[in-house]
């Protein structure tokens, strides 16, 4: 047998089946790979994958992990904070995570999923665009591939059989898949804008910033403020400013309030705020507004 086949091929493994971790259930499984140098220098390669079932007390929080993490949620619920960012991983969605970062991950109820520990060279890049575009959880709704791709990894893990060529492969196929989904998210845009501009109307009177909004609609603020720009043709922030406007014009000319209420009750944080931006919207003060109005209506 050529050695570099053997050894690219067939990897020993260590299974766990009495698992220490707080909320991980005895019938959970736990498997290791060491991987060649070959696949350390040119491919996507394996360190650590399992099947876990866990009741409602696991998690798993670190500020630096060097690994990349798929997780493929089979039943349960699960809560992602990432990049002051929470996520709900639910049945069948999966969970892509740069554990170079500050994370955290648990269970909100009973739950089981398959995952591995993997990297690679171009890993760090296929996050960061599947990142901006969609977080880091993911609706496998109408893609059984993911999970297909996964589950031949852990088999060939628990099996003790790994080839490691087949195994980037794999890898870099659910990559592939992860970004189709992503892309996919763009032909919902519109969609998209219309769900962070009724937060806008429902919530105007508030604080809002973008990463609320961006939050709101389950995006990245850099990639959100992009997409809501090439929607609207205005920034988020250019939005929200117009909308507080035109509503304090309604108000001006409809109620009795007092400009300093009026100020408030739109979302500014002071009487000189609110006059400055409506004198730069309309050319004129809040109360040359409601006389001149009152003038018309006259």
């Amino acid at each position: 047998m050529n050695f570099l086949n053997f050894s690219l091929k067939r990897q020993p493994f260590r299974e766990v089946k009495k698992l220490k971790e707080k909320g991980v259930l005895p019938d959970s499984k736990l498997f290791f790979h060491t991987a060649s140098s070959f696949a350390k220098q040119a491919l996507y390669y394996l360190y650590s994958g399992g099947k876990y079932i866990l009741n409602n007390t696991y998690e798993t929080k670190r500020n630096y992990f060097d690994q990349f993490l798929f997780l493929h949620v089979l039943k349960g619920k699960m809560e992602v904070h990432y990049k002051n960012r929470e996520f709900i991983g639910e049945e069948n969605t999966f969970i892509f995570i740069d554990c170079h970062e500050p994370h955290l991950y648990k269970t909100l109820e009973d739950t089981e999923y398959n995952w591995i520990h993997f990297r690679g060279n171009a890993t760090k890049n296929y996050f960061d665009r599947i990142f901006e575009k969609k977080g880091c959880v993911f609706s496998l709704k109408n893609n059984w591939q993911i999970p297909n791709f996964l589950n031949q990894i852990i088999s060939m893990m628990e099996d003790e059989e790994v080839d490691e060529h087949e195994t980037s492969i794999l890898i870099h196929q659910i990559l592939y898949e992860l970004e189709k989904i992503s892309n996919q998210a763009d032909h919902s845009l519109e969609e998209t804008v219309k769900q962070a501009i009724a937060y806008i109307e429902e919530h105007y009177s508030e604080k809002i910033d973008l990463q609320d909004l961006a939050s709101h609609v389950n995006l990245s603020p850099f990639h959100f403020s992009r997409v809501f720009k090439k929607q609207t043709n205005f920034t988020p922030h250019q939005y929200l400013i117009n909308y507080r406007v035109n509503q304090a014009k309604r108000l001006l000319f409809h109620s009795n309030l007092s400009i300093n209420e009026i100020a408030f009750q739109c979302g500014f944080n002071s009487v000189s705020h609110f006059t400055t931006t409506f004198k730069s919207q309309t050319n004129f003060s809040p109360k040359q507004y409601r006389d001149y109005m009152f003038r018309k209506k006259g």
